[in-house]
């Protein structure tokens, strides 16, 4: 089915613009960036099919060849999804290529700021964790008694 044969409110851009994106579902999100389909299969069809065949860790790992083999996806497609990924890992400060430790114990704290005891000035570093206690980012806050600028 065509996507312009569905009902507005059932889009995904429209869904987005109407509550917003935490609203819209994995697939809905990438059809976004995918913007177009191809003859026979619309966006949200290979959205699908991409969120289906890979995990969300696995997603942020794709290569250009995995995504080119995909078929509806060719290189400006690829590029863009590619593109989206790589600018969700550097906000998140996330590598993609490792998983997250848990931090459990003072000792897993201290594994994490280990690189501290060389320095010379304090240093407030924060520790973002998940629900689920992993280690999502590392900030340094303010070093001795200057402010680190953030944003």
């Amino acid at each position: 089915m065509k996507l312009k044969n569905t009902p507005k409110i059932e889009r995904p851009r429209e869904k987005l613009e109407k509550f917003g994106p935490e609203f819209l579902k994995d697939y809905e999100l990438l059809a976004i960036l995918l913007r177009t389909g191809t003859t026979g299969k619309n966006v949200l069809e290979i959205a699908k099919q991409i969120i289906s065949r890979f995990s969300k860790k696995r997603l942020l790992g794709l290569e250009f060849k995995q995504l080119k083999q995909i078929k509806g996806i060719g290189p400006a497609k690829a590029c863009q999804i590619l593109a989206a990924f790589e600018l969700s890992k550097r906000v998140l400060k996330v590598d993609s290529s490792s998983t997250q430790p848990t931090i459990q114990t003072p000792k897993d704290i201290i594994a994490q700021v280990s690189y501290l005891k060389n320095h010379k000035k304090e240093n407030l570093v924060v520790l973002y964790l998940n629900s689920r206690n992993e280690l999502i980012c590392k900030e340094t806050i303010s070093v001795g008694n200057r402010q680190v600028r953030r944003g």
